[in-house]
């Protein structure tokens, strides 16, 4: 377990997940309050490729480790590839030796749901990971879709519902904002 102002903290699983906009920004959050903690984090991103530029220059600027394992490019379930599903089995690989690896304190798995939800990887190999986790480690998985086992596991689910959204009105994603 790693220490905050001396008390010993424990590593939680959280999923956040929904139709709702927020789940990587508020993964993100976790990572700006663990790196001001001076916490050591890391991020892989199941399915997003390099465009998504605001994210990765933030976590640069934050010195946080981050990889990339996605096709740029919008995926949805009508343009999956077989390259797809090979990089989110490279992702799964990768987050299984940092997540057991011991050296984070804050491990997010951005996308990691959607991976699972689109047949790229199984819900076997999400529990693998949580099985994996050191104690003190936190983990955060994000994505549209939550398992049912996954969230019978984790600390803490939070579902992030669309009410209303700009792109129903036509207003696409915008740089620096949505991405």
């Amino acid at each position: 377990m790693f220490k905050v102002s001396g008390k010993p903290q424990p590593g939680l699983v959280q999923v956040f997940y929904g139709d709702g906009r927020g789940k990587t920004s508020a993964a993100m959050g976790e990572i700006v309050r663990a790196v001001s903690a001076g916490l050591r984090v890391t991020v892989v991103f199941f399915m997003k490729g390099e465009r998504r530029n605001a994210e990765y220059s933030s976590l640069k600027a934050l010195g946080v480790e981050y990889a990339v394992f996605g096709r740029s490019g919008f995926l949805s379930g009508a343009d999956a590839r077989a390259e797809d599903a090979r990089l989110c089995r490279q992702a799964l690989k990768f987050a299984e030796g940092q997540i057991s690896s011991g050296k984070w304190d804050l491990v997010v798995l951005d996308e990691i749901n959607n991976a699972r939800y689109y047949g790229f990887i199984e819900t076997e190999d999400i529990l693998r990971l949580l099985s994996v986790k050191p104690a003190r480690t936190s983990l955060v998985l994000t994505g549209k879709t939550a398992d049912k086992e996954v969230a019978a596991k984790a600390d803490l689910v939070a579902e992030f519902r669309k009410l209303k959204h700009p792109y129903d009105r036509g207003i696409l994603a915008r740089a620096g904002i949505d991405y």
